[in-house]
């Protein structure tokens, strides 16, 4: 297991050199154009299991596939700016998982002049007339999933914080509803809600000054793993005993939660399926098929009892890509 998540982490980092380079990863084409998925960051593993997960379906099925991303998720010039470049370009489909779906509602028209098909992933485009589909998760119920464990761990009468993804972003927003009324549900108190915009860094930072504010926290839930791996070296690091809920289900987390860390358990969306619908999707519509206006990718809730077993399928999975 510890070879695999060697091999796992080396490839991670191989992959997030070429796309900050925004370098193509191509596999046997049979279509010119090639398919994009443009998502919001390459610094989360999330987005990274994403990407494996196209890569593995691509070549499953003799296309092409480029991920391509801004330097963070909070470049939302940047993201609009690569859309209109891959439309130009004349992609046979497009995949977006929006950092601001109003922000490039005005380029995604431009697909549909252009007769590129669009699908949104991971963050749906709601008001978006010419979608095709949307491929992800209920984030709202997943959110709830989430408070809901973190209550019954803590009991009523616990407190809570939680840290989110960028203020604005639409899935931040919705895991952060559920994860709320989940921990309200169960009686836990939640102290502050904290903007750490999907980086650890961040993170661990704003988790350091609230373990200085509060001096009981119970709970910390996250709205993505990476701000789960900086608040658990927060919480080591001041020595307290405070539970972490991440969000997400990425491999590093799986291992630390299988290790008995502070992170307890993480919802898991399934990124890696969710980069194989989205393939599958691009591939049939630009074969002139049709396909649902909403697929779910699934959820699941991963703990210390189950998370060896996600680990090893998705160890299995990354191992089968870089052998």
């Amino acid at each position: 297991m510890k070879k695999l998540l060697a091999i796992w982490m080396a490839a991670c980092s191989l992959l997030l050199t070429a796309c900050e380079n925004q370098a193509a990863i191509p596999v046997s084409s049979s279509h010119a154009g090639g398919y994009t998925i443009v998502v919001k960051s390459l610094a989360d593993q999330y987005w990274v299991l994403l990407q494996a997960g196209a890569m593995a379906k691509a070549e499953e099925l003799g296309v092409s596939v480029q991920i391509i991303a801004p330097d963070s998720e909070s470049e939302i010039e940047q993201q609009v700016e690569i859309i209109r470049e891959q439309i130009r370009a004349g992609v046979d489909g497009l995949a977006v998982a929006p950092s601001s779906p109003d922000a490039i509602l005005p380029v995604l028209a431009q697909a549909e002049q252009a007769g590129v098909p669009v699908v949104a992933v991971d963050t749906d485009l709601p008001t978006c007339a010419t979608k095709k589909s949307f491929i992800g998760t209920d984030s709202e119920q997943a959110g709830r999933e989430s408070g809901t464990y973190a209550a019954n761990l803590t009991g009523k009468g616990g407190k809570a914080v939680i840290l989110r993804g960028r203020v604005g972003d639409i899935t931040h927003d919705h895991r952060e509803a559920g994860i709320r009324e989940g921990l309200e549900a169960g009686g836990v108190e939640i102290l502050a809600v904290q903007a750490c915009d999907s980086s650890p860094e961040k993170a661990q930072t704003i988790m350091q000054k609230l373990l200085e504010t509060y001096p009981q926290i119970d709970v910390v839930v996250a709205t993505a793993d990476s701000m789960a791996e900086g608040a658990q070296q927060a919480v080591e690091n001041a020595g307290r005993d405070t539970a972490i809920i991440g969000f997400d289900g990425t491999l590093p987390v799986l291992q630390k939660i299988d290790d008995g860390t502070a992170i307890k358990a993480s919802i898991a969306q399934n990124p890696y399926h969710m980069g194989e619908l989205c393939i599958q999707a691009l591939v049939t519509l630009h074969e002139g098929g049709t396909v649902e206006s909403r697929i779910d990718s699934g959820i699941s809730l991963i703990t210390p009892t189950n998370a060896w077993r996600f680990r090893a399928d998705l160890e299995s999975k990354v191992k089968r890509l870089f052998p």
